[in-house]
């Protein structure tokens, strides 16, 4: 078999060409095996596209919105990989979103501010604006271009990896506005991922799939897999059932048994914001997320504020008091 990789990206990988070249150079678009069409429309933005005639679905598989979450990153870059050698064959349009190879290079969760807060499209845009803000502009017309074409369904699964240890492991936020019969199999899908928790969200949210789900007509998922780890030293078994569920769905080799596992349900209840400098998270750094707390217990305290748990099974969730000022620092969730 050609090498199609190699033609397309010379001895390099997807995410080495990705961090390696500023924007696209040379040939960015090839027919590879099994009839698959390949096209880079920008940097860490690849296109693939099964030639024929019959309904497909468009999947949107993003990474590395924060630099530094690496696990996804290596999964992704794989996958590319094994779709170039036939390993995996599509079945269904799929774009390939490596989102901030700055940030990747810099071994930094961000460059100058966070990206997955800034997926808005009412955001404006000025000379000073910061590499992130650049980016993520381009990211949302890539991704208005794709959904924009006719499909089945349209899914985003953007991946990340958390900041701190979480009681489950392996879980999913979902921004999506209704319990439609596509988002329920998407979430027995999930499940059977070894996606342990899914949070529903109806919190006005600047996060990719946020943007996706309202914005391009997408059932989309930011999927939490772990923990955040530097490059080398994640164990990609650890992440097995997610990385087989996302071969299988891009091939269209979806079975989900009648005593398939169900991830728990949980919902956003509200949101803390950091007002102030003096905003403060009043439990130890090292708590996991999803863990709970006692009715009257103090959260997060601000300079004229605090957050008491005002009902039983009140939990934590991406606990953050170095966030900018004005960003949320704290989700509060519970059981459905």
């Amino acid at each position: 078999m050609d090498n199609f990789q190699e033609q397309l990206f010379g001895p390099q990988s997807f995410l080495q060409f990705t961090l390696a070249n500023d924007s696209v150079v040379g040939k960015s678009s090839l027919l590879i095996g099994n009839n698959i069409q390949v096209d880079l429309w920008g940097r860490g933005v690849l296109h693939i596209s099964p030639q024929g005639d019959s309904p497909i679905n468009s999947i949107l598989l993003s990474v590395a919105v924060h630099g530094n979450e690496t696990a996804p990153i290596e999964i992704i870059d794989q996958l590319v990989s094994d779709i170039f050698a036939g390993k995996i064959i599509p079945k269904h349009r799929l774009l390939i979103v490596i989102a901030n190879p700055e940030a990747i290079k810099a071994n930094s969760r961000e460059v100058d501010e966070n990206m997955n807060r800034l997926f808005s499209p009412y955001l404006g845009s000025y000379s000073s604006d910061s590499d992130e803000r650049r980016r993520s502009r381009k990211l949302m017309a890539y991704s208005r271009d794709f959904f924009a074409q006719e499909a089945e369904q349209k899914i985003h699964y953007d991946l990340h990896t958390a900041i701190r240890d979480s009681f489950y492991k392996q879980f999913a936020v979902s921004p999506n506005t209704n319990g439609s019969a596509i988002t329920e199999y998407q979430y027995a899908l999930l499940g059977q991922w070894g996606i342990e928790a899914i949070l529903s969200t109806s919190e006005k949210s600047a996060t990719y799939s946020a943007f996706t789900a309202n914005h391009c007509g997408a059932t989309s998922f930011t999927l939490e897999l772990g923990k955040v780890k530097p490059f080398g030293e994640n164990d990609l078994e650890d992440f097995a059932a997610v990385i087989t569920g996302l071969q299988h769905a891009i091939s269209d080799n979806v079975f989900i048994p009648m005593d398939h596992k169900v991830a728990l349900r949980f919902r956003v209840v509200g949101e803390v914001l950091k007002q102030t400098e003096d905003f403060r998270l009043c439990f130890p750094s090292n708590i996991a997320n999803f863990t709970e707390f006692e009715i009257g217990d103090v959260l997060a305290a601000d300079k004229d504020f605090e957050y008491l748990v005002k009902k039983r099974g009140e939990r934590i969730l991406f606990p953050n008091e170095n966030v900018a000022v004005g960003q949320r620092a704290l989700v509060i969730i519970r059981p459905l």
